[in-house]
């Protein structure tokens, strides 16, 4: 008995939502057929052209110590989270660990972060780079290495002013700067035979804190251009004809305008309109019925 009003219950849903769905229809075409027009407001705001490229987080130094030789850890010096300073003691090796000599141990090159401890004391470690015993990374400044497509990369230029958002750090951007970039490209290969053309950017995290790490990947948006104030007006409310551009008044009026820079939503009105004038929409269904 419950089972069968349950299934009463998801019945008279479903049903409310198909009648839901077919009177949101109904309103959607009468809209359309009733000629309604969509107006915006000419509007005096700022600008911003950028390029978006995605990289990882980078410290400014970083050294994978290794043993010196295959041979047993005889003592580690730091932990994890330890700050080790310029020729800090950070391990010592023996070929025995019944040895009694004393071991010189390895020292730190530079002071830095213990990022990562993957051996322990009396651990047998190789001298080969993927069996390192730690990671020392120097975290004064970071930085997103990230690249570019050719496309991009000739509005990229030392010193811009960057956006960064760290994938794993919500709710803060991070301010950057354009600190080099590679003067010659990397080809990679792709399916088939196609390939990308790329070139390595380096940014400056300028506002780093406790949250950034090194490894996290991030999305950069590299400021190419900027007006501060302009006015603009949406895209879908601009029309061209031949080599004129212009738009139609909310009263059905054509006027001519002149465009400046742009993005990929607006565009800055240089000439022809004035902060709060009313444009309609270009009606694309009437555009596709021209061009028939």
């Amino acid at each position: 008995m419950n089972g069968l009003r349950k299934n009463k219950v998801l019945l008279g849903i479903a049903l409310i939502l198909v009648v839901a769905f077919i009177i949101w229809i109904k309103r959607s075409g009468s809209s359309s057929a009733s000629g309604d027009v969509r107006i915006a407001t000419v509007t005096r705001q700022d600008l911003t052209q950028r390029v978006t490229i995605a990289g990882v987080l980078e410290p400014l130094r970083t050294t994978l110590v290794s043993a010196p030789y295959d041979g047993y850890i005889k003592k580690l010096y730091v932990k994890l989270g330890d700050t080790a300073k310029v020729n800090d003691p950070l391990v010592s090796m023996a070929q025995s660990l019944q040895t009694a000599d004393s071991a010189f141990p390895i020292r730190s090159p530079f002071t830095g972060t213990v990022t990562q401890v993957l051996k322990t004391e009396g651990q047998f470690a190789k001298t080969v780079d993927k069996d390192y015993i730690l990671r020392l990374d120097d975290m004064t400044q970071m930085f997103v290495n990230a690249s570019a497509p050719e496309i991009d990369i000739v509005k990229v230029k030392s010193k811009l002013e960057a956006v960064i958002k760290v994938s794993a750090i919500l709710g803060r951007n991070y301010k950057g700067i354009v600190r080099d970039i590679a003067q010659a490209a990397t080809v990679k290969e792709q399916w088939g035979s196609r390939s990308q053309v790329e070139y390595a950017v380096k940014v400056e995290i300028l506002d780093k804190d406790d949250q950034v790490k090194p490894g996290m990947t991030a999305v950069i948006d590299i400021i190419t251009n900027k007006k501060e104030k302009v006015l603009t007006l949406p895209h879908e409310y601009i029309q061209r004809e031949n080599d004129t551009t212009f738009v139609v008044l909310a009263n059905g009026q054509r006027k001519d305008i002149q465009l400046g820079l742009n993005n990929d939503s607006i565009a800055e009105i240089t000439e022809g309109l004035q902060e709060g004038e009313k444009i309609q929409q270009i009606d694309f269904l009437k555009l596709v019925e021209q061009a028939k």
